[in-house]
């Protein structure tokens, strides 16, 4: 069949001339600009989240398409029938399908204008920060696509009806049926909701939405545009159909061709969908969902005579929220098939609730069910939902029963086909301490502790074993993590120490204030807190060993009565947070924040810091050791004393939320690394190990360049530790934000503390692909501003102190020169001196009462206003933006839309001037 371009252009041009010649076009792409830039920016969510993408608009785009495509294609047909000009146009030496190709393009036109300039959402995020132009030339492909697909479904809905209102109603049905399929489906049944699911829009737009171009949305969003397209050839030729062919009515070979096409066109989205390796253009800047070089070299590593079995238990249809995590984890897994060889082995289950899979799944690896609620669904509340995946390399198994949303695949996949493959794992002791990290009784409550998830993570890559301080550290370990050793006794630090300082490394995680424990903090007496009815059932409390003697030793001075503070937050939904709780992060006034050139710290974006201390270098070990930052607080923090914000009293401990903070200008350091200087690395020690070298003490080497002697003396302590001034930092809660995978709450305090342990037990294998995640392109623009407020009322709310304290003082001073001069007087005796000089205090005291109480109180006036102006300062900001951004994009527009319409009314009355001159 040949078509003829030519007759396509003429009635594209014709169908575009008459819209943009017609002030409707033009009000039809303002509105579309207004209300998708409203979707954008004008919600508290942006800035909430405070992150320079289109999330608000991906999340309700093809909801806006529901009402605007419809307005788009009403009038298509509709308006031809209604005018009479149909009959004109389909008797033009045109064929079908010209004709509604042309029609088609024309609205199609239109659209891609209205997207066109929708582009200004761009400038606006380029101006408030750095957005990943990927990632939009993603979206934008997704917004062009949807519409093009749903614009033949439009075309359609008007085809049917000569009245635009009606055309309008059944195309947003028509488009409403295929945005909502499985929620209808399963309003009927549930087997039937999951059999329209892959029908849905919303998955393949998910795609475009994160930065993924990918083949089955492609075709998804063509085969829906080409098949409504054949619908639209099919019944604009219905007056050329005869009664019958073949002795069968006309419509029953059509029906028959019409499903024929649907369920090869089916077929088609389903076979590429299940492609052993799915062509996916991954758009983003970081490549975030593309296998990293290191993962394919790992995987290249593999040794084909003992395979990595991989099984997958999975739902074959999950809830809405989990529907893109499942995709990524299959996806990853069929990359992981295609690259490892015959080093390893990918099975997946389709697994559903009492199912052979199932019962496989819990009888051979514990896997279960979680039970997710299931917002797709109108009947049920709940689903059971199978995401689980066992790693067997012989006898080594590793199992994670339930795949979260906010887990790295890649990382996690490669982990444990790293860990089950291995024979030999590295090991690592965990100090006993008070922190419990092996869990354990709880006193207190006369309950069983859990284990903290971070031993359960480490676990998946070490050997965990239990090390007693009590007695001399002589397993044969790889590293040493010690939790809290404030709460060590003397000889326990000293066996710790011993342990260290002959070059084993190992990591120090300290703190001034344990929120998860505050009775352990180092400032409290030994037995703080400790249940009075079970004295006498309990051990006696331990005695604490000095602490700042013992990190001395390692090269770090710590005042652990010293809680660090800072005012960045860059999370305006968690701004009730005091700033005890720092944040860490790029957008911080201190560029220093992250250790760029240490491979723990570098390319992290954010870490959360609870009640955390500062540390300095040891004076006096310069010399000896290497002293290098890994974690900073901004410029605007301080540090508060421990009593200050920790009180007692019979009711037990509280918080001291008065508190006043002034930055002190400096900046604390809150991690370390501290190395012995001279001291091999890993690599080093490889080498040396590979060329046959021996050292003992005292020993000899020959350097490599000059060939001279140099001594190398072990006697002298050799250190390699990391020291972390808070274990908050890893507690549960960070384990659940990491596996619930907030948009905006995606720390790095689990990839620090990783980093760490793995620089230190020399396996630096997975330290670049933990770092690998969405990069956080914050409103840069809006974050300073912001601060500029934030640093005045900090200004204003220092001089509302000093001006209190310098009037208190004066009050002072005047109460104690009058009291001075009755004492001086020499026509009193000591007697009367002492009587007058009590009723002047007094009298005087209780004027300074009253005068202490209007100072103080115009000073919390004076502090208040402050923040009503900063808080009114930064609403306003917001405002301003949400209104640049959503009123000035359409207003070039509407403009030339105006200029349109009143030229074509002055045309219109041109022309009936002219007729009136004619008629005379």
């Amino acid at each position: 069949m040949s078509i003829n371009m030519n007759i396509i252009k003429a009635i594209a041009r014709r169908d575009l001339r008459m819209y943009f010649s017609n002030p409707s076009g033009y009000v039809f792409i303002t509105l579309f600009i207004f209300l998708s830039a409203a979707a954008a920016f004008w919600q508290d969510e942006f800035f909430l989240r405070n992150l320079a993408n289109l999330d608000q608009l991906n999340r309700v785009f093809p909801l806006l398409l529901l009402f605007f495509v419809p307005a788009l294609t009403m009038s298509v047909w509709a308006e031809e029938r209604k005018q009479g000009t149909d009959e004109l146009l389909l008797t033009l030496p045109a064929k079908d399908e010209e004709v509604v190709l042309g029609k088609y393009l024309a609205s199609l036109g239109i659209y891609s204008a209205s997207v066109l300039l929708s582009l200004s959402h761009v400038i606006v995020l380029s101006f408030l920060g750095s957005p990943d132009l990927g990632l939009m030339i993603s979206n934008y492909l997704g917004f062009w696509l949807a519409g093009a697909a749903f614009i033949a479904v439009g075309m359609l809905a008007s085809m049917l009806t000569p009245n635009s209102t009606i055309a309008f109603i059944l195309g947003a049905l028509l488009c409403f049926s295929f945005f909502f399929i499985d929620i209808l489906a399963g309003a009927i049944s549930r087997p039937l909701g999951d059999f329209f699911s892959p029908l849905g829009v919303f998955n393949y737009f998910g795609d475009f939405a994160s930065g993924v171009i990918s083949l089955s949305g492609l075709l998804y969003f063509l085969s829906v545009a080409g098949l409504m397209l054949y619908f639209n050839v099919l019944l604009i030729s219905k007056r050329h159909w005869p009664r019958e062919a073949d002795g069968y009515p006309m419509w029953l070979h059509h029906l028959v061709r019409s499903v024929a096409l649907l369920v090869a066109l089916l077929g088609l989205n389903s076979l590429v969908g299940h492609l052993p390796l799915p062509l996916r253009i991954d758009a983003t800047s970081e490549q975030l969902h593309s296998l990293t070089s290191k993962s394919k070299s790992l995987l290249s590593d593999l040794d084909d005579d003992r395979p990595v079995f991989i099984q997958a238990y999975i739902s074959p249809d999950v809830p809405r929220q989990y529907v893109q995590t499942r995709a990524n984890l299959i996806g990853m897994l069929r990359e992981f098939d295609s690259i490892g060889g015959g080093g390893v082995q990918v099975a997946v289950y389709d697994t559903e609730q009492f199912s052979e899979e199932a019962r496989a799944a819990r009888e051979k690896f514990g896997i279960v069910p979680r039970r997710i609620p299931d917002l797709s669904s109108a009947r049920s509340s709940i689903s059971d939902v199978f995401m689980g995946l066992a790693f067997t390399c012989g006898a080594n198994e590793q199992v994670i029963p339930f795949f979260d949303r906010g887990l790295p695949a890649e990382y996690e996949l490669v982990r444990s086909i790293r860990s089950v493959a291995q024979t030999d794992r590295k090991r690592l002791g965990v100090v006993n301490s008070a922190v419990q990290l092996f869990g354990g009784l709880d006193f207190q409550t006369f309950r069983q502790r859990q284990p903290w998830p971070v031993l359960n993570e480490l676990k998946k890559q070490y050997e965990v074993v239990q090390i007693d301080p009590a007695n001399p550290i002589e397993q044969n370990l790889d590293g040493l993590l010690v939790m809290l050793p404030s709460s060590l006794s003397e000889p326990e630090m000293q066996n710790v120490l011993a342990y260290v300082e002959q070059d084993n490394p190992a990591m120090f995680l300290v703190d001034p204030l344990p929120a998860v424990d505050i009775n352990n903090s180092p400032s409290e007496q030994p037995g703080a807190g400790r249940n009075p009815f079970m004295q006498n059932q309990q051990a006696p409390p331990k005695q604490k060993g000095d602490i700042r003697r013992f990190l001395g030793s390692l090269g770090v001075m710590w005042d652990s009565a010293k809680i660090v503070w800072d005012s960045y937050n860059p999370h305006p939904d968690l701004a009730q947070l005091p700033p005890e709780v720092v944040f860490v992060g790029r957008g911080a006034d201190n560029p220093a924040s992250f250790n760029e050139d240490h491979p723990a710290s570098s390319r992290l974006q954010e870490i959360v810091l609870i009640y955390p201390g500062g540390i300095q270098a040891a004076p006096g070990k310069q010399n000896e050791l290497e002293f290098t930052p890994l974690l900073r607080s901004g410029h605007r923090s301080g540090s508060v004393n421990y009593f200050q914000l920790v009180q007692r009293s019979f009711f037990g401990v509280q918080l001291n939320r008065n508190l006043r903070y002034f930055p002190d200008g400096s900046d604390y350091i809150l991690a370390a690394h501290i190395k012995s200087k001279g001291a091999a690395s890993s690599e080093e020690e490889d080498e040396a190990a590979a060329d046959g070298e021996s050292s003992t003490n005292g020993a000899q080497s020959q350097d490599g360049q000059g060939g001279e002697a140099r001594e190398v003396e072990y006697d002298a302590p050799k250190i390699n530790a990391i020291v972390v001034t808070d274990i908050d930092f890893i507690s549960e809660q960070f384990f659940q934000i990491r596996a619930q995978g907030p948009e905006n709450l995606n720390f790095d305090n689990v990839s620090f503390f990783f980093n760490c342990m793995d620089l230190l037990m020399g396996d630096e294998s997975f330290i670049d692909l933990r770092k690998r995640r969405v990069r956080h392109r914050t409103l840069a623009a809006v974050e300073s501003r912001t601060q500029s407020f934030q640093q005045r009322r900090l200004e204003d709310e220092q001089s509302a102190e000093e001006e209190a304290d310098k009037e208190l003082a004066d009050a002072q001073s005047r109460l104690d020169q009058k009291v001075n001069e009755v004492r001086q007087d020499p026509s009193l005796d000591a007697r009367a001196k002492e009587i007058a000089a009590r009723n002047i205090q007094e009298a005087e005291n209780r004027r300074f009462e009253v005068l202490k109480a209007n100072i103080e109180s115009a000073k919390e006036s004076k502090i208040q206003s402050s923040r009503e102006r900063m808080e009114s300062a930064i609403r306003s900001i917001q405002s301003g933006i949400r209104t640049a951004a959503v009123i000035i994009p359409p207003i070039p527009v509407f403009l030339l839309g105006v200029l349109i319409f009143i030229r074509r009314q002055r045309r219109e009355r041109e022309g009936e001037t002219a007729e009136r001159l004619l008629r005379e």
